[in-house]
This record gives structure tokens, sequence and C-alpha cells, in this order.
């Protein structure tokens, strides 16, 4: 394994999302008058709510997606099937920057390329199935190692996920980039030895890409 390595979060960086998308469908599903689904965005903040413990639970791996199916129906009164709710749920999954994913790949022979993602096992399915059907590559194809949140049981901004991968890839903290559109991820990176990038432009991303490559 190359000892130099591009980290990249998924949501917000190399897919695009939009979660306000599900939310709106899970309302209109809902027969209740509340905006209980608001905290399924993550950029939602820090208030509390029964719905945004129940979505870190998932992304934790705390709950399966069984459970979590069952408790966002009971509390948000919404009467769907299984695969019905997926649909609706995997709606904040828009598409793939594949301009940078290209460039990623240009990057193969001189970094290791690795994923660190808050993400759940519906998800993942879901977005390795897209890129797949729709531009014939797989993640394994592109990276050298994933590390999903609900695999790892702990989530950004934790400080323990990022020591999870230092420990797992056995490279120096310092050896690291971070890519992510979250400040206090980029922050928590950081504390830990990490060099890191926010994500706020794709384009500036792609170009940043090409000068260290």
């Amino acid at each position: 394994m190359i000892n130099k390595v591009l980290l990249f979060d998924l949501g917000g960086v190399i897919i695009n999302i939009d979660p306000k998308i599900t939310i709106k469908n899970f309302k209109k599903k809902s027969n209740i008058e509340s905006n209980i689904f608001e905290s399924l965005d993550y950029r939602y903040g820090e208030k509390e709510s029964i719905i945004k413990n129940l979505f870190y639970d998932f992304e934790k791996g705390k709950i399966d997606a069984d459970l979590f199916r069952d408790k966002i129906r009971e509390h948000g009164k919404i009467n769907l099937k299984n695969d019905q709710f997926d649909n609706i749920w995997n709606m904040v999954i828009l598409d793939f920057n594949i301009d940078l994913l290209k460039m990623i790949l240009k990057l193969k022979s001189k970094f290791s390329l690795m994923i660190l993602s808050n993400t759940n096992s519906i998800h993942r399915k879901h977005f390795e199935e897209m890129l797949l059907n729709y531009h014939g590559l797989s993640f394994d194809d592109i990276f050298d190692n994933k590390f999903y949140s609900f695999e790892m049981k702990c989530r950004k901004p934790e400080k323990k996920i990022y020591n999870m991968v230092i420990n797992k890839c056995d490279i120096k903290a310092s050896n690291f980039i971070f890519f992510d559109d979250m400040k206090e991820n980029i922050d928590a990176a950081k504390l830990v030895g990490m060099n890191g990038y926010l994500v706020s432009n794709i384009s500036d991303l792609i170009y940043y890409l090409k000068t260290i490559n």
C-alpha cells in the first residue's frame, strides 16, 4: 500500500445529495403535521430529536435497517412497505461527481485512495448499484479502502473513527489528506494529526487534485 493517503467523504463530495427531497417525501406520506423529519438533514445542527437519534444510531450500526424503518414509521406516522420506504430514503442521493471520480482515478498510482463516510446499509447498497449501473464502475475499482460509519460503529466527527482509520491502515496521520464538506469533520481530523481540505466547490477540488498529481 502506498503510504500517502487521499481520504474522501462521499455525500457532498463524491456524491451529490439533497436531504430535503427525502424529508419532503416523508412529510407527504406522514399522517401528522410536524417538522419531525427535518433532522434527517445531516446539517440540521445539535438540536436533539427522536428522528435524529434514530438516524445517528442507524449510521453507527446500533440498529439494523428493519428496526430503523419500523421506528421511523412509528414516530413519523407513515405507512410504507420496505421498498417504498427505501425508495424515499434513497432520494437524498442524486448523482456522482463523475469528473471528480475520473480525476481521483488518475491519482491511483501515487496515492492510496480511501473513503470515510457517515452512511448506512440502505444507502450503501443504493449508491454502489448506481455507480455500477450508470457508470460501469465499482468502488473497489477506485478505492483501496472504504470506511463506513455503520460498519465501524461510530461516526464523524468522533475522534475514535479517525484513529480507527489510521490504525487500520498503519500509516502516519500526517500522511493523510482528508476531504469533507463539513468543517467539524475536518477540524476533528486535524486534531488527530491528519491534513484536511474543506470542500466547498467541486471544481476547486478537482483543480487542487491536479496540482498534487
